[in-house]
Protein backbone atom coordinates (compact mmCIF):
# COMPACT_ATOMS: atom_id res chain seq x y z
CA UNK A 1 0.00 0.00 0.00
CA UNK A 2 1.12 3.90 -0.83
CA UNK A 3 -0.93 4.34 2.78
CA UNK A 4 -2.28 7.28 0.75
CA UNK A 5 -5.75 8.67 0.00
CA UNK A 6 -6.99 11.17 -2.88
CA UNK A 7 -9.60 13.97 -1.39
CA UNK A 8 -11.47 16.26 -2.94
CA UNK A 9 -13.08 18.42 -0.43
CA UNK A 10 -16.10 20.30 -0.47
CA UNK A 11 -15.05 23.66 0.11
CA UNK A 12 -11.52 25.15 0.55
CA UNK A 13 -11.99 25.60 4.40
CA UNK A 14 -10.00 24.24 7.28
CA UNK A 15 -12.59 22.01 8.49
CA UNK A 16 -13.12 19.96 5.40
CA UNK A 17 -10.10 20.59 3.18
CA UNK A 18 -7.36 19.73 6.32
CA UNK A 19 -9.01 18.30 9.29
CA UNK A 20 -9.61 15.43 7.74
CA UNK A 21 -5.28 15.10 6.69
CA UNK A 22 -4.65 15.71 10.57
CA UNK A 23 -7.14 13.25 11.48
CA UNK A 24 -5.53 10.29 9.00
CA UNK A 25 -1.92 11.40 9.95
CA UNK A 26 -2.96 9.74 13.23
CA UNK A 27 -3.50 6.54 11.67
CA UNK A 28 -0.01 6.97 9.48
CA UNK A 29 -1.88 7.40 6.50
CA UNK A 30 -1.41 10.72 4.00
CA UNK A 31 -4.33 12.30 2.89
CA UNK A 32 -3.78 14.32 -0.91
CA UNK A 33 -5.74 17.55 -1.33
CA UNK A 34 -6.19 19.97 -3.78
CA UNK A 35 -4.24 23.72 -3.43
CA UNK A 36 -7.31 25.71 -1.81
CA UNK A 37 -6.83 28.49 -4.49
CA UNK A 38 -8.74 25.67 -6.73
CA UNK A 39 -11.44 25.45 -4.37
CA UNK A 40 -13.39 28.50 -4.76
CA UNK A 41 -14.55 30.83 -2.53
CA UNK A 42 -18.27 30.80 -0.67
CA UNK A 43 -20.56 31.19 -4.29
CA UNK A 44 -17.13 31.60 -5.88
CA UNK A 45 -17.21 27.91 -8.07
CA UNK A 46 -13.83 26.11 -7.80
CA UNK A 47 -11.57 25.02 -10.84
CA UNK A 48 -13.03 22.16 -11.80
CA UNK A 49 -11.47 21.69 -14.84
CA UNK A 50 -7.83 21.63 -12.93
CA UNK A 51 -9.67 20.15 -10.41
CA UNK A 52 -10.18 16.78 -12.88
CA UNK A 53 -6.37 17.06 -13.98
CA UNK A 54 -5.24 17.06 -10.15
CA UNK A 55 -7.51 13.56 -9.76
CA UNK A 56 -5.84 12.30 -12.76
CA UNK A 57 -2.44 12.98 -11.61
CA UNK A 58 -2.57 12.21 -8.23
CA UNK A 59 -4.68 8.77 -8.75
CA UNK A 60 -1.57 6.39 -9.30
CA UNK A 61 0.05 7.24 -6.28
CA UNK A 62 -3.16 6.79 -4.20
CA UNK A 63 -4.94 3.57 -2.44
CA UNK A 64 -8.24 5.41 -2.64
CA UNK A 65 -10.77 8.43 -3.79
CA UNK A 66 -12.84 10.18 -1.07
CA UNK A 67 -14.86 12.98 -3.71
CA UNK A 68 -17.60 15.64 -3.01
CA UNK A 69 -19.94 15.28 -6.34
CA UNK A 70 -20.58 19.13 -4.62
CA UNK A 71 -17.06 20.21 -5.76
CA UNK A 72 -17.10 18.16 -8.83
CA UNK A 73 -20.62 18.78 -10.37
CA UNK A 74 -21.23 22.46 -8.93
CA UNK A 75 -17.30 24.05 -7.94
CA UNK A 76 -18.61 23.21 -4.04
CA UNK A 77 -21.16 23.06 -1.53
CA UNK A 78 -22.03 26.70 -1.36
CA UNK A 79 -22.08 27.22 -5.42
CA UNK A 80 -24.72 23.69 -5.20
CA UNK A 81 -27.21 25.91 -4.46
CA UNK A 82 -26.46 29.06 -6.36
CA UNK A 83 -25.42 27.37 -9.88
CA UNK A 84 -27.44 28.30 -13.10
CA UNK A 85 -25.43 25.16 -14.90
CA UNK A 86 -28.50 22.38 -16.10
CA UNK A 87 -28.46 19.24 -14.75
CA UNK A 88 -26.92 17.30 -18.33
CA UNK A 89 -23.80 19.68 -17.44
CA UNK A 90 -23.49 18.63 -14.00
CA UNK A 91 -24.27 14.87 -14.17
CA UNK A 92 -21.61 14.85 -17.08
CA UNK A 93 -18.49 16.55 -14.98
CA UNK A 94 -19.60 13.34 -12.27
CA UNK A 95 -19.13 11.11 -15.37
CA UNK A 96 -15.31 10.90 -14.67
CA UNK A 97 -16.19 8.78 -11.41
CA UNK A 98 -16.72 6.02 -14.32
CA UNK A 99 -13.90 6.49 -16.24
CA UNK A 100 -11.50 6.75 -12.36
CA UNK A 101 -13.02 3.87 -11.83
CA UNK A 102 -12.31 2.28 -15.32
CA UNK A 103 -8.63 3.07 -14.92
CA UNK A 104 -8.48 2.09 -11.17
CA UNK A 105 -10.89 -0.18 -10.52
CA UNK A 106 -8.99 -2.08 -7.80
CA UNK A 107 -8.83 1.35 -5.70
CA UNK A 108 -11.53 2.17 -3.32
CA UNK A 109 -13.97 5.11 -4.46
CA UNK A 110 -15.66 6.82 -1.67
CA UNK A 111 -18.24 10.10 -2.43
CA UNK A 112 -20.44 12.26 -0.83
CA UNK A 113 -23.51 15.05 -1.98
CA UNK A 114 -25.42 16.85 0.12
CA UNK A 115 -28.96 16.91 0.35
CA UNK A 116 -29.33 20.76 -0.30
CA UNK A 117 -30.35 22.72 2.86
CA UNK A 118 -32.95 25.41 3.11
CA UNK A 119 -31.93 28.07 5.56
CA UNK A 120 -34.78 30.14 7.89
CA UNK A 121 -33.04 33.71 7.78
CA UNK A 122 -32.83 36.58 5.23
CA UNK A 123 -29.07 36.10 4.92
CA UNK A 124 -28.58 35.09 1.47
CA UNK A 125 -24.21 35.01 1.79
CA UNK A 126 -24.69 31.28 0.94
CA UNK A 127 -27.42 31.25 -1.19
CA UNK A 128 -29.49 33.10 -4.36
CA UNK A 129 -29.66 36.92 -4.47
CA UNK A 130 -33.42 36.58 -3.50
CA UNK A 131 -33.19 35.27 -0.13
CA UNK A 132 -32.40 38.42 1.59
CA UNK A 133 -35.97 39.47 0.77
CA UNK A 134 -37.90 35.65 0.73
CA UNK A 135 -35.73 33.36 2.86
CA UNK A 136 -38.04 33.10 5.43
CA UNK A 137 -40.81 32.61 3.47
CA UNK A 138 -39.42 30.02 1.51
CA UNK A 139 -38.63 28.35 4.66
CA UNK A 140 -42.00 28.30 5.77
CA UNK A 141 -43.30 27.01 2.39
CA UNK A 142 -40.89 24.13 2.61
CA UNK A 143 -41.86 23.26 6.46
CA UNK A 144 -45.52 23.28 5.70
CA UNK A 145 -45.51 21.79 2.18
CA UNK A 146 -43.81 18.67 3.54
CA UNK A 147 -45.52 18.79 6.94
CA UNK A 148 -48.81 18.74 5.38
CA UNK A 149 -48.15 16.18 2.98
CA UNK A 150 -47.11 14.30 6.04
CA UNK A 151 -49.62 14.84 8.27
CA UNK A 152 -52.27 16.14 6.54
CA UNK A 153 -52.76 19.22 9.19
CA UNK A 154 -54.98 21.78 7.82
CA UNK A 155 -52.80 24.57 8.88
CA UNK A 156 -50.09 24.12 7.07
CA UNK A 157 -52.02 23.62 4.04
CA UNK A 158 -53.81 26.75 4.33
CA UNK A 159 -49.86 28.49 5.06
CA UNK A 160 -48.88 26.86 2.00
CA UNK A 161 -51.92 28.91 -0.22
CA UNK A 162 -50.77 32.03 1.65
CA UNK A 163 -46.97 31.74 1.49
CA UNK A 164 -47.77 30.91 -2.47
CA UNK A 165 -49.43 34.76 -2.96
CA UNK A 166 -46.78 35.82 -0.97
CA UNK A 167 -43.38 34.60 -2.48
CA UNK A 168 -43.16 36.00 -6.35
CA UNK A 169 -44.08 32.73 -8.79
CA UNK A 170 -40.88 33.54 -10.85
CA UNK A 171 -38.33 33.36 -7.73
CA UNK A 172 -40.79 30.13 -5.94
CA UNK A 173 -40.78 28.13 -8.99
CA UNK A 174 -36.55 29.05 -9.89
CA UNK A 175 -36.33 27.78 -6.07
CA UNK A 176 -38.05 24.66 -6.39
CA UNK A 177 -36.57 24.15 -10.17
CA UNK A 178 -32.77 24.23 -8.88
CA UNK A 179 -34.29 21.88 -5.67
CA UNK A 180 -35.28 19.41 -8.62
CA UNK A 181 -32.22 19.47 -10.21
CA UNK A 182 -29.74 18.59 -7.12
CA UNK A 183 -32.51 16.25 -6.54
CA UNK A 184 -32.03 14.52 -9.48
CA UNK A 185 -28.20 14.64 -9.25
CA UNK A 186 -28.56 12.64 -6.31
CA UNK A 187 -30.93 10.32 -7.56
CA UNK A 188 -28.29 9.54 -10.92
CA UNK A 189 -25.44 8.56 -8.13
CA UNK A 190 -27.54 5.72 -7.09
CA UNK A 191 -26.67 4.21 -10.29
CA UNK A 192 -23.38 4.68 -10.05
CA UNK A 193 -23.31 2.76 -6.64
CA UNK A 194 -25.45 -0.09 -8.83
CA UNK A 195 -22.19 -0.31 -11.02
CA UNK A 196 -19.81 -0.53 -8.08
CA UNK A 197 -18.17 2.39 -10.01
CA UNK A 198 -19.24 3.93 -6.14
CA UNK A 199 -18.23 1.65 -3.47
CA UNK A 200 -19.88 3.47 -0.56
CA UNK A 201 -21.87 6.60 -0.87
CA UNK A 202 -23.18 9.40 1.70
CA UNK A 203 -26.47 11.96 1.51
CA UNK A 204 -26.05 14.20 4.13
CA UNK A 205 -28.44 16.08 5.09
CA UNK A 206 -27.39 19.84 5.88
CA UNK A 207 -29.09 21.95 8.21
CA UNK A 208 -32.64 20.31 8.72
CA UNK A 209 -35.19 20.04 10.78
CA UNK A 210 -38.31 17.66 11.44
CA UNK A 211 -39.96 18.50 8.01
CA UNK A 212 -39.04 20.47 4.92
CA UNK A 213 -38.64 19.43 1.19
CA UNK A 214 -34.91 18.61 1.86
CA UNK A 215 -36.26 16.12 4.15
CA UNK A 216 -39.11 14.52 2.05
CA UNK A 217 -36.15 14.61 -0.63
CA UNK A 218 -34.30 12.49 1.82
CA UNK A 219 -37.12 10.10 2.25
CA UNK A 220 -37.80 9.33 -1.28
CA UNK A 221 -34.17 8.63 -1.60
CA UNK A 222 -34.17 6.25 1.40
CA UNK A 223 -37.33 4.37 -0.09
CA UNK A 224 -35.03 3.95 -3.58
CA UNK A 225 -31.88 3.12 -1.22
CA UNK A 226 -34.53 0.00 0.32
CA UNK A 227 -36.16 -1.06 -3.04
CA UNK A 228 -32.70 -1.57 -4.56
CA UNK A 229 -31.01 -3.04 -1.66
CA UNK A 230 -28.02 -0.81 -1.20
CA UNK A 231 -28.17 -0.58 2.71
CA UNK A 232 -24.42 -1.37 3.15
CA UNK A 233 -23.59 1.60 0.33
CA UNK A 234 -25.61 4.24 1.17
CA UNK A 235 -25.86 6.18 4.17
CA UNK A 236 -28.34 9.11 4.71
CA UNK A 237 -28.04 11.12 8.22
CA UNK A 238 -27.56 14.95 9.16
CA UNK A 239 -24.26 16.19 8.87
CA UNK A 240 -22.07 17.59 5.97
CA UNK A 241 -18.54 19.59 6.65
CA UNK A 242 -17.57 16.26 8.71
CA UNK A 243 -18.64 13.48 6.04
CA UNK A 244 -14.62 13.29 4.72
CA UNK A 245 -13.38 12.96 8.01
CA UNK A 246 -16.05 9.81 8.29
CA UNK A 247 -15.11 8.62 4.72
CA UNK A 248 -11.32 8.76 5.22
CA UNK A 249 -11.53 7.28 8.22
CA UNK A 250 -13.84 4.36 6.78
CA UNK A 251 -11.70 3.68 4.27
CA UNK A 252 -8.68 3.40 6.20
CA UNK A 253 -9.97 0.49 7.77
CA UNK A 254 -11.32 -1.21 5.07
CA UNK A 255 -7.63 -0.95 3.15
CA UNK A 256 -5.90 -2.01 6.72
CA UNK A 257 -8.25 -4.67 6.40
CA UNK A 258 -8.71 -4.24 10.61
CA UNK A 259 -12.43 -4.55 12.73
CA UNK A 260 -14.41 -1.69 12.74
CA UNK A 261 -14.51 -0.83 16.81
CA UNK A 262 -17.08 -0.65 18.95
CA UNK A 263 -18.19 2.27 21.20
CA UNK A 264 -20.23 2.91 24.17
CA UNK A 265 -21.93 6.26 24.66
CA UNK A 266 -22.09 8.07 27.62
CA UNK A 267 -24.20 11.24 28.18
CA UNK A 268 -24.13 14.07 30.34
CA UNK A 269 -28.29 13.86 30.73
CA UNK A 270 -30.30 11.71 29.53
CA UNK A 271 -33.35 14.38 28.51
CA UNK A 272 -30.27 16.03 26.07
CA UNK A 273 -29.18 12.64 25.11
CA UNK A 274 -33.42 12.30 23.32
CA UNK A 275 -33.33 15.64 22.51
CA UNK A 276 -32.97 17.26 18.71
CA UNK A 277 -30.06 19.11 18.54
CA UNK A 278 -30.34 22.53 16.43
CA UNK A 279 -29.99 21.53 12.11
CA UNK A 280 -30.98 18.41 12.48
CA UNK A 281 -34.06 15.92 12.62
CA UNK A 282 -33.73 13.00 15.33
CA UNK A 283 -32.57 13.23 19.04
CA UNK A 284 -28.89 13.56 19.54
CA UNK A 285 -28.28 9.65 20.86
CA UNK A 286 -29.92 8.52 16.67
CA UNK A 287 -27.14 11.04 15.76
CA UNK A 288 -24.24 9.33 17.72
CA UNK A 289 -25.72 5.91 16.08
CA UNK A 290 -25.96 7.20 12.74
CA UNK A 291 -22.44 8.62 12.65
CA UNK A 292 -20.57 5.87 14.06
CA UNK A 293 -22.94 3.48 11.54
CA UNK A 294 -21.87 5.28 8.62
CA UNK A 295 -17.80 4.97 9.80
CA UNK A 296 -18.29 1.33 10.05
CA UNK A 297 -18.92 0.64 13.61
CA UNK A 298 -21.94 -0.11 15.72
CA UNK A 299 -22.89 0.80 19.57
CA UNK A 300 -22.91 -2.03 22.87
CA UNK A 301 -24.39 -2.15 25.76
CA UNK A 302 -21.74 -2.39 28.55
CA UNK A 303 -18.74 -0.56 28.63
CA UNK A 304 -16.95 -3.48 28.89
CA UNK A 305 -17.34 -4.67 25.54
CA UNK A 306 -16.38 -1.73 23.60
CA UNK A 307 -13.11 -0.59 22.18
CA UNK A 308 -14.08 3.25 22.51
CA UNK A 309 -16.06 5.11 25.27
CA UNK A 310 -17.92 7.80 23.27
CA UNK A 311 -18.62 10.49 26.42
CA UNK A 312 -21.17 13.17 24.72
CA UNK A 313 -21.91 16.22 26.35
CA UNK A 314 -25.19 17.17 26.04
CA UNK A 315 -27.64 19.60 26.80
CA UNK A 316 -30.17 19.85 29.87
CA UNK A 317 -33.10 20.36 27.93
CA UNK A 318 -32.17 21.69 24.29
CA UNK A 319 -29.75 22.79 22.30
CA UNK A 320 -28.26 26.34 22.24
CA UNK A 321 -26.53 28.14 19.62
CA UNK A 322 -23.35 30.29 20.67
CA UNK A 323 -23.04 32.20 17.92
CA UNK A 324 -27.00 32.91 17.39
CA UNK A 325 -27.00 33.70 21.58
CA UNK A 326 -30.36 31.14 21.22
CA UNK A 327 -31.86 29.00 24.06
CA UNK A 328 -28.50 29.62 26.10
CA UNK A 329 -30.79 29.28 29.28
CA UNK A 330 -32.14 25.96 28.15
CA UNK A 331 -28.53 24.02 27.80
CA UNK A 332 -27.21 24.13 31.67
CA UNK A 333 -30.17 23.21 33.56
CA UNK A 334 -30.63 20.15 36.49
CA UNK A 335 -31.82 17.86 33.32
CA UNK A 336 -27.72 16.92 33.04
CA UNK A 337 -25.01 16.24 35.57
CA UNK A 338 -21.53 17.33 34.21
CA UNK A 339 -19.59 16.54 37.91
CA UNK A 340 -21.19 12.84 37.11
CA UNK A 341 -20.47 12.45 33.91
CA UNK A 342 -16.46 13.26 34.15
CA UNK A 343 -16.80 10.93 37.24
CA UNK A 344 -17.30 8.24 34.47
CA UNK A 345 -14.79 9.48 32.48
CA UNK A 346 -12.29 9.41 34.83
CA UNK A 347 -13.45 5.60 35.34
CA UNK A 348 -12.97 4.34 32.42
CA UNK A 349 -9.64 6.16 31.79
CA UNK A 350 -8.65 4.07 34.79
CA UNK A 351 -9.38 1.10 33.88
CA UNK A 352 -7.19 1.84 30.55
CA UNK A 353 -10.43 2.39 27.87
CA UNK A 354 -10.47 4.55 24.96
CA UNK A 355 -12.37 7.55 25.88
CA UNK A 356 -13.23 10.34 23.62
CA UNK A 357 -15.44 13.86 24.21
CA UNK A 358 -18.05 14.96 21.84
CA UNK A 359 -19.67 18.37 22.86
CA UNK A 360 -22.97 19.08 21.68
CA UNK A 361 -24.77 20.87 24.63
CA UNK A 362 -24.32 24.14 22.03
CA UNK A 363 -23.64 24.66 18.21
CA UNK A 364 -21.23 26.84 17.10
CA UNK A 365 -18.75 26.15 20.21
CA UNK A 366 -17.96 24.33 23.12
CA UNK A 367 -19.83 24.68 26.45
CA UNK A 368 -17.89 26.81 28.97
CA UNK A 369 -19.61 25.57 31.79
CA UNK A 370 -18.44 21.90 30.80
CA UNK A 371 -14.52 22.35 29.64
CA UNK A 372 -13.23 23.79 32.40
CA UNK A 373 -14.59 21.27 34.65
CA UNK A 374 -13.55 18.41 32.40
CA UNK A 375 -10.12 19.86 32.09
CA UNK A 376 -9.61 20.64 36.05
CA UNK A 377 -10.11 16.79 36.28
CA UNK A 378 -8.86 15.37 32.90
CA UNK A 379 -5.78 16.07 31.16
CA UNK A 380 -6.50 16.34 27.22
CA UNK A 381 -3.46 14.01 26.69
CA UNK A 382 -5.60 11.52 28.20
CA UNK A 383 -7.97 11.36 25.92
CA UNK A 384 -8.67 9.47 22.17
CA UNK A 385 -10.51 12.59 20.86
CA UNK A 386 -12.38 15.93 21.07
CA UNK A 387 -14.65 18.17 19.40
CA UNK A 388 -17.42 20.71 19.65
CA UNK A 389 -17.76 22.52 16.64
CA UNK A 390 -20.42 23.92 14.19
CA UNK A 391 -23.73 20.98 14.26
CA UNK A 392 -24.12 17.96 16.20
CA UNK A 393 -23.53 15.80 13.40
CA UNK A 394 -20.16 17.85 12.70
CA UNK A 395 -18.42 17.65 16.00
CA UNK A 396 -19.81 13.95 16.40
CA UNK A 397 -18.15 12.38 12.66
CA UNK A 398 -14.96 14.07 14.08
CA UNK A 399 -14.36 12.74 17.12
CA UNK A 400 -15.95 9.14 15.92
CA UNK A 401 -12.77 9.49 12.78
CA UNK A 402 -9.99 10.84 15.81
CA UNK A 403 -11.11 7.97 18.04
CA UNK A 404 -10.99 5.48 15.45
CA UNK A 405 -7.48 6.51 14.32
CA UNK A 406 -6.25 5.71 18.01
CA UNK A 407 -7.86 2.75 18.16
CA UNK A 408 -6.55 1.34 14.77
CA UNK A 409 -2.74 2.14 16.03
CA UNK A 410 -3.32 0.34 19.55
CA UNK A 411 -4.67 -2.59 17.01
CA UNK A 412 -1.92 -2.45 14.23
CA UNK A 413 0.75 -0.05 15.40
CA UNK A 414 2.53 2.12 12.24
CA UNK A 415 3.91 4.49 14.56
CA UNK A 416 5.68 4.41 18.04
CA UNK A 417 2.96 4.94 20.74
CA UNK A 418 4.71 8.62 21.55
CA UNK A 419 4.20 9.46 18.36
CA UNK A 420 0.47 8.90 18.09
CA UNK A 421 -0.41 10.48 21.54
CA UNK A 422 1.99 13.38 20.03
CA UNK A 423 -0.20 13.54 17.20
CA UNK A 424 -3.34 12.90 18.59
CA UNK A 425 -2.95 16.07 21.02
CA UNK A 426 -1.81 18.22 18.60
CA UNK A 427 -5.12 17.35 16.86
CA UNK A 428 -7.46 18.02 20.03
CA UNK A 429 -5.49 20.85 21.27
CA UNK A 430 -6.76 22.88 17.74
CA UNK A 431 -9.79 21.77 18.31
CA UNK A 432 -10.19 23.09 21.76
CA UNK A 433 -8.51 26.71 19.88
CA UNK A 434 -11.09 26.39 17.21
CA UNK A 435 -13.99 25.06 18.91
CA UNK A 436 -13.77 26.86 22.82
CA UNK A 437 -11.00 29.45 22.80
CA UNK A 438 -12.35 30.78 19.37
CA UNK A 439 -15.56 30.08 18.52
CA UNK A 440 -16.97 30.13 22.66
CA UNK A 441 -14.86 33.14 23.71
CA UNK A 442 -13.02 35.02 21.10
CA UNK A 443 -15.68 35.14 18.29
CA UNK A 444 -18.57 35.86 20.70
CA UNK A 445 -16.06 39.34 22.13
CA UNK A 446 -15.79 40.23 18.47
CA UNK A 447 -18.96 40.21 17.46
CA UNK A 448 -20.17 41.79 21.10
CA UNK A 449 -17.79 44.95 19.72
CA UNK A 450 -17.61 45.33 15.89
CA UNK A 451 -20.18 45.53 13.40
CA UNK A 452 -18.82 42.45 10.29
CA UNK A 453 -20.94 44.94 7.90
CA UNK A 454 -19.11 48.14 8.61
CA UNK A 455 -15.22 47.20 8.54
CA UNK A 456 -12.85 45.75 6.28
CA UNK A 457 -11.80 42.42 6.26
CA UNK A 458 -8.23 43.97 7.56
CA UNK A 459 -9.81 45.57 10.43
CA UNK A 460 -11.56 42.43 11.49
CA UNK A 461 -8.89 40.38 11.37
CA UNK A 462 -6.49 42.51 12.99
CA UNK A 463 -9.23 42.23 15.86
CA UNK A 464 -10.02 38.49 15.77
CA UNK A 465 -5.76 38.15 15.44
CA UNK A 466 -5.18 40.75 18.93
CA UNK A 467 -8.15 38.65 20.93
CA UNK A 468 -7.46 35.33 19.93
CA UNK A 469 -3.40 35.39 20.57
CA UNK A 470 -4.72 36.80 23.91
CA UNK A 471 -7.28 34.47 24.85
CA UNK A 472 -5.27 31.53 23.60
CA UNK A 473 -2.28 32.08 25.77
CA UNK A 474 -3.87 32.08 28.62
CA UNK A 475 -5.72 29.16 27.66
CA UNK A 476 -2.23 27.01 26.64
CA UNK A 477 -0.57 28.57 29.55
CA UNK A 478 -3.52 27.09 31.98
CA UNK A 479 -3.54 23.58 30.66
CA UNK A 480 0.05 23.34 29.97
CA UNK A 481 -0.44 22.70 26.30
CA UNK A 482 1.28 24.42 22.98
CA UNK A 483 0.27 24.67 19.47
CA UNK A 484 2.95 25.71 16.11
CA UNK A 485 1.22 28.31 15.55
CA UNK A 486 1.99 30.09 12.35
CA UNK A 487 -0.58 32.06 11.17
CA UNK A 488 -4.52 33.28 12.25
CA UNK A 489 -6.73 33.97 9.17
CA UNK A 490 -10.17 34.15 8.51
CA UNK A 491 -10.82 31.55 4.95
CA UNK A 492 -14.03 32.97 3.96
CA UNK A 493 -13.39 36.87 5.25
CA UNK A 494 -16.06 36.43 7.70
CA UNK A 495 -16.19 35.45 11.60
CA UNK A 496 -17.77 32.00 11.08
CA UNK A 497 -14.56 30.14 10.63
CA UNK A 498 -11.30 30.48 12.04
CA UNK A 499 -7.97 29.47 10.31
CA UNK A 500 -5.47 28.55 12.22
CA UNK A 501 -2.08 27.28 9.72
CA UNK A 502 0.57 25.12 11.80
CA UNK A 503 4.51 25.90 11.15
CA UNK A 504 4.59 22.23 9.37
CA UNK A 505 1.66 23.18 7.23
CA UNK A 506 2.81 23.44 3.21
Amino acid sequence: MNRKIALLPVDGRPVTRELPKQIASIGNWEVLIPHKDLLGFLKEPGDMAALEKWMWKVAPEVDGFVLSIDMLGYGGLVPSRVCLDGKETIIQRIGILRALKEKYPDKALMAFSSTMRISNNYVNEEEKEYWCDYGVELWEYSYHFHRFEKTGHDDSNLRVRDLQNKIPSDILEDYLSTRLKNYQVNESLLEMVEDKTIDVLVFPQDDTSEYGLNIGEQEELSDKVAHRELFQNVFIYPGADEVANTLVAKMIYQLEQVDFPTFYPVYSGETGALSTAMYEDRPICESVKGQIHAFGGYTVDQAGEADIVFAVNVPGKRQGDLALQKFLGEVDTPHRNIGEWIKRIAHYLRQDKLVAVADTAYANGVDPRMLPRLLGEIEVSQLAGFGGWNTAGNTLGTVVAQAAMVHLQKKKPSLPQEEVKARILEEMTLRLLDDYVYQSIVRQQVRAGTDESAVSHEELLNRVKELFLKESVTFLTKYGLDFPLKEIYLPWKRTFEIGLGRRDES
